[in-house]
């Protein structure tokens, strides 16, 4: 450890010598600015041009400053940004002056993803309640695509959707952007007079250049943190914020056990209503999730539950709430029935499945979630699934009946969340699981704290959380955790220590690999944020860390890695990771029998990882893997391939290809006596996946993706585990030692926003699922296997149609 050390603070040093900004003084540029909004005495047509007489007339916003690259110089292209207001929405007037306007990018591509094309780009951040860490950004592409993002607490939530307008013009001066925002898309206090945080930025995409109106000093915690003032905006109320989605879908289903489609129907809505000027309350009503994109399902050889990311709209936007202490995961909301797998061993001889479905129906779901002007966050969530019933046929007297794989199911999540002084914040949350038919009841209650000191150069950061479930006995269980951490400055670092007992359980409404732990860790990290040399930036970092048993004490692993990421001033992106196991480490879950341990060797591994320049035609991102031990032989690699084709402003296809193979694996496979059997197998992976991207429009889009996964083994050596962990030689002779799983998905989707808040998306979705019995080595073999494999095929449409209640008054008048 300590010749790592050693090695990470010369490395640090020479780094250091190497750089031409070294020591420059920032404190200057640290100012907080301000800019005053004007009251419109006129309408304002949002069309890009910037003709109307009060934008000459308003208060302007320039002397940008650069984010990246040369963190804090002068702005290459001048800007301006104007701010007015009336009764109903904020519009922001952006004039983008640019000495090669012919140079500016301008692809096209989907909605929420503005800031990620080659494209020329301006934001706009706004806290409505100046804490600092409450923000909402939109983002308008010099192509006219949007994007409009939450950001609390550092955390970024995409999905979070708002109905505003924008356009964007050109002209030889360059570009210019008109923003209007409703009241609705916002929430703020009853005050009189508003006082807002407020930044601007500009993306220059040519040069990779970000700029912001206030300055944002790379080496200090928080992007929004650093925000100006918005003064000005007076006699303005928080509006009547109540809109409602209606959608109407159909859908043509082809199970692979039928000859023709079975064709449905669906209706709901989505509803959205203010309570009081701050909070606003959600619901979806017969909610319908058929057009989620599919998950990238793999073939799962280790003890854990693998964790699927959330898709469904409703429970991806403004959750940032929820996500408090991380013991929410609403996958668990609608997911597989609890007792999928249980109905198979109460079958009689003469009873088949017939029907099982894999997803218990919601009834609704329901969200409150606001902030009061104190700063105190409140977020309540609810929802509720029916009861699921597997469906039985008795063989022989031809009879059938159900057996109830899941009763009825209520989900409740309740949040508190205060801000307080230096951007800092504590939370409360519960999460709480009732289910009446089998008396189950689940329960974990959990605080989280972030304590920053006034220059925001030191915090503390805490979870603590306790589990209760209820039965037939009361299971209980606790969750502590503690950092100390800098987080500003060149130098940063954390000493942490995490303690789980063996009880605890989150999991019947979140998600956790697997308690009863105590460990610790220490990371340090150095930045250059200024170029030198041939880098714009790089980032140095080691850390290490120490995991045992909570109950027994027992000792599991140590690890140390080194860390290096990098941008050259060619735009080229990498990055190298080392690590080591210095000592023996011991597994206590793969045995799947608990008190036993696999003892596992030594290891070292390194990767490597880099990204060429995304504004060029072609771009290629390529990983690479390897790692070995010191004892049974295993040898492990994997590398990744996947070449950007942006064929024109229009088009862009994603190819990735993904290799693993591990040599001498090893894993549970079964048990015998009594005894624990371990294999040692070849183990492969391969995935495969195309995606193409055609935008339309700026507010029309194609996206299609085929992903192909393949995953086998073969056992070549069997090993009895003994009580201490290690392996012993064995000659269990079995005709079931390997397996191929093959699996191809395809997912297209066209969105047309059609009008403000409204879309149509029509979607083919598309799945082939095979498992043999031994590998199959020929890529074009299991092509052709997958081709005449029964495959499932759904074909559907949905039109959601956006009411808002300020739109209808407004026309009414």
């Amino acid at each position: 450890m300590i010749r790592w050390i050693a090695f990470f603070c010369a490395f640090i040093f020479t780094i250091q010598q190497n750089s031409l900004f070294a020591g420059r003084n920032k404190d200057s540029l640290r100012v907080t600015r301000e800019i005053y909004g004007s009251r419109l005495d006129g309408p304002i047509r949002i069309d890009g041009f910037l003709s109307e007489p009060n934008w000459k007339h308003a208060d302007i916003a320039n002397g940008f400053l650069i984010y990246e690259p040369f963190n804090g110089a002068k702005a290459s292209q001048p800007s301006e940004v104007m701010v007015l207001y009336d009764d109903y929405a904020i519009y922001v007037g952006a004039r983008l002056f640019d000495s090669k306007p012919d140079s500016i990018y301008r692809d096209l591509g989907q909605r929420d993803n503005s800031d990620k094309l080659r494209a020329d780009a301006f934001s706009v951040y706004l806290s409505t309640y100046n804490d600092g860490i409450n923000y909402l950004q939109f983002t308008v592409s010099a192509s006219g695509v949007q994007t409009d993002i939450r950001i609390a607490s550092g955390k970024s939530d995409r999905n979070w959707n708002a109905v505003w307008e924008s356009a964007v013009a050109f002209d030889s001066m360059g570009w210019q952007v008109e923003m209007k925002i409703p009241y609705s898309a916002l929430r703020f206090s009853n005050n009189t007079n508003q006082v807002w945080g407020v930044n601007f930025s500009r993306l220059i995409k040519r040069m990779n250049e970000i700029s912001t109106w206030n300055f944002v000093d790379k080496s200090q915690s928080g992007f929004v943190t650093q925000s100006g003032i918005l003064k000005g905006i007076s006699g303005i109320k928080p509006p009547v914020r109540l809109s409602f989605l209606p959608y109407l879908s159909a859908y043509a289903d082809h199970y692979p056990d039928s000859k023709g489609f079975n064709k449905r129907y669906a209706g709901g809505m989505d509803l959205k209503l203010g309570l009081a000027q701050n909070f606003t309350l959600d619901a979806t009503l017969i909610p319908d999730f058929g057009q989620v994109k599919s998950d990238d399902k793999i073939l799962n050889l280790s003890p854990f539950e693998v964790k699927y990311n959330e898709a469904r709209q409703f429970f991806t936007e403004g959750m940032e709430l929820y996500g408090k202490a991380s013991i929410f995961y609403s996958r668990r909301i609608g997911g597989q029935p609890v007792n999928y797998y249980v109905i198979y061993d109460s079958l009689k001889s003469n009873e088949v499945v017939v029907e099982n479905p894999q997803e218990a129906k919601m009834i609704n779901a329901t969200k409150i979630s606001g902030r009061f002007a104190n700063g105190l966050g409140l977020g309540f969530f609810n929802s509720m699934t029916q009861n699921t019933y597997a469906e039985i046929l008795d063989t022989i007297t031809g009879l059938r009946h159900r057996l109830l794989t899941q009763g009825f199911t209520n989900y409740n999540v309740t949040v508190f969340d205060q801000n307080l002084p230096n951007n800092s914040y504590i939370s409360l949350i519960n999460t709480n699981v009732f289910r009446p038919t089998d008396n189950f009841t689940a329960n974990v209650t959990a605080t989280e704290l972030f304590i920053k000191n006034q220059s925001q150069s030191y915090g503390v950061y805490g979870v603590g959380s306790v589990s209760q479930r209820v039965v037939d006995s009361t299971q209980r269980g606790f969750k502590s955790y503690l950092s100390f951490s800098k987080i500003s400055g060149s130098l940063k670092g954390d000493i942490w220590l995490n303690i789980e007992s063996k009880q605890y359980n989150p999991n019947d409404l979140g998600y956790l690999k697997s308690p009863n732990e105590f460990s610790s860790g220490v990371k340090l990290s150095y930045n250059v944020y200024d170029p030198f040399w041939k880098f714009l930036n790089m980032e140095t970092g080691i850390e290490f860390s120490n995991n045992r048993l909570y109950s027994p004490w027992s000792f599991q692993s140590q690890n140390i890695s080194f860390k290096l990421r990098f941008t050259t001033v060619t735009n080229f992106s990498g990055g190298l990771n080392v690590s080591l196991n210095p000592t023996a480490s011991f597994d206590y879950y793969e045995p799947r029998v608990e008190g036993r341990k696999l003892k596992l060797p030594r290891v070292f591994g390194f990767q490597w990882w880099g990204s060429t320049d995304y504004r060029k035609t072609v771009a290629v991102d390529h990983r690479l893997n390897y790692w070995f031990s010191d004892d049974y032989n295993q040898r492990a690699y994997s590398y990744t391939i996947s070449p950007r084709v942006r064929v024109s402003d229009r088009l862009l296809m994603i190819y990735s290809w993904v290799y693993q193979s591990e040599r001498n694996n090893l894993g549970y496979y079964t048990t015998i006596n009594d005894e624990i059997i371990i294999g040692s197998r070849k183990l492969v992976t391969i995935t495969n996946s195309l995606n193409f991207q055609y935008a339309f429009t700026a507010k029309s889009f194609l996206n299609f993706r085929a992903r192909h996964y393949i995953r086998h083994y073969k056992y070549n050596a069997f090993y009895a585990l003994n009580i201490n962990g290690s392996l012993s030689p064995t000659d269990l002779v079995t005709s079931s030692q390997n397996l191929n799983y093959n699996l191809f998905n395809i997912d297209m989707f066209y969105q047309w926003f059609f009008a403000p808040g409204s879309e149509m998306v029509l979607a083919w979705k598309n799945m082939a699922e095979e498992m043999l019995e031994n590998p199959v080595y020929g890529y074009m073999q299991n092509i052709e296997g997958i081709w005449n494999a029964p495959q499932y095929n759904s074909l559907s449409i949905k039109i959601l149609y956006y009411f808002d209640y300020q739109m209808l008054k407004k026309l009414k008048g």
